[in-house]
């Protein structure tokens, strides 16, 4: 397995380079997909095909459907290698040739991070906090310069994903439910770790827009505290993402509120990072779905198809409808990780909830990126 590229001198992390390339102008609304798995699902036998049942390419299914962004999540040094440095360079060469701009993802782990689990990359763990600055700042200066020099440069850079309780456990930990990380001494690591991933970009020579990502789609009180400390701090940051899954985060007016405030009180673009719902509450191959019981759904929308896009679509209108000068835009999470067959006992925990059915049919919620 390739090794990700973290071997650049102290000194080269200063310098932009030359042969960057400027980021394609952003839309004023973003309607994009995470497609981090593709590689992934192609490999296990999976087919994306048309409503007719004819197989095509995902990323321009994407496209020809009105989307024009796709969400690439960026490991370490995963055990399976999907998501990988070099999964992640081919598969920002099919989105840019199908002309989708792109926004990379980093965990900055080895494995999924999100509120529950920021555990560190296997190679970092023994690092203390200024190796481990060094080490994020590295690394995200070698993959960004790594898609800009096979001309592939990201529009959009994540740093950290759902970072609300922190990244880069412990030392960028804000929050534990038994143990005191609410300080000001945690909240300045996470800053100086964020600004590590920050200037990784910038030496790159990348004019991307800067991401920070929390989960709070439905909560503007904790929101607004983490984007406070953040900014008390002065993270240079340019784009406030946030997951909202109508299942966890509440009805569809608490994210218009809180979308609005952010906007007006930081002054900066919102976006929807992950969204989600069910087609179905069945289930397509041997591994437990995350979502498959009635009661883990709001009354809003069955789960079905129809319900499924007009989810969607109410997202959208809504996002549209509080934007004002801002740019907004939402990412459909998981929509790619579709299951391989029954047998397949490693299979996807989200295939009720993807973009395509389980014959891997295109389903009706791709309209809504067009409508």
């Amino acid at each position: 397995m390739k090794k990700p590229l973290i071997t650049l001198a102290l000194v080269s992390l200063s310098v932009g380079c030359s042969n960057a390339r400027t980021p394609d102008p952003l839309p004023k609304f973003i309607g994009g997909a995470d497609a981090s798995y593709v590689t992934r699902v192609e490999d296990k036998g999976g087919v994306y095909k048309d409503p007719e049942g004819k197989p095509i390419d995902f990323f321009k299914a994407l496209k020809d459907s009105g989307v024009n962004q796709v969400r690439l999540r960026v490991w370490n040094d995963p055990t399976e290698g999907y998501n990988n440095q070099w999964d992640t360079l081919k598969l920002a060469k099919r989105a840019k040739d199908a002309g989708l701009g792109l926004l990379l993802d980093f965990h900055y782990s080895d494995f999924w991070a999100d509120p529950a689990h920021q555990t560190k990359p296997d190679a970092w763990k023994k690092l203390n906090l200024t190796e481990l600055k060094f080490a994020v700042r590295q690394y995200t200066r070698s993959v960004v310069q790594s898609l800009i020099d096979q001309g592939t440069p990201p529009d959009m850079v994540q740093i950290g994903n759902e970072i609300s309780a922190g990244m880069l456990w412990n030392e960028g930990r804000v929050y534990h439910p038994e143990q005191d990380f609410n300080t000001d001494k945690q909240w300045n690591q996470l800053a100086d770790l964020i600004k590590a991933g920050i200037s990784g970009v910038k030496d790159a020579g990348s004019d991307a827009s800067i991401v920070v990502h929390i989960d709070k789609g439905g909560s503007n009180t904790e929101a607004r505290n983490f984007y406070d400390k953040l900014v008390a701090r002065q993270v240079p940051f340019d784009t406030i993402a946030l997951s909202y899954y109508p299942y966890w985060h509440g009805p569809l007016d608490k994210l218009k509120e809180n979308v609005r405030d952010l906007m007006e009180r930081y002054n900066k673009d919102v976006i929807l990072a992950e969204t989600a719902y069910p087609f179905t509450l069945a289930w397509n191959d041997w591994t437990n779905n995350v979502i498959g019981l009635p009661e883990q759904l709001p009354a809003t929308y069955t789960p079905t198809p129809e319900g499924q896009k007009q989810m969607l679509q109410d997202l959208i209108a809504a996002l549209k409808s509080v934007q004002g000068k801002h740019r907004t835009g939402v990412f459909y999470w998981g929509g790619e990780w579709i299951s391989t067959g029954p047998e397949d006992t490693s299979g996807s925990s989200w295939e009720n909830q993807a973009l395509f059915d389980f014959e891997g049919k295109a389903l009706p919620v791709l309209g809504a990126f067009k409508e």
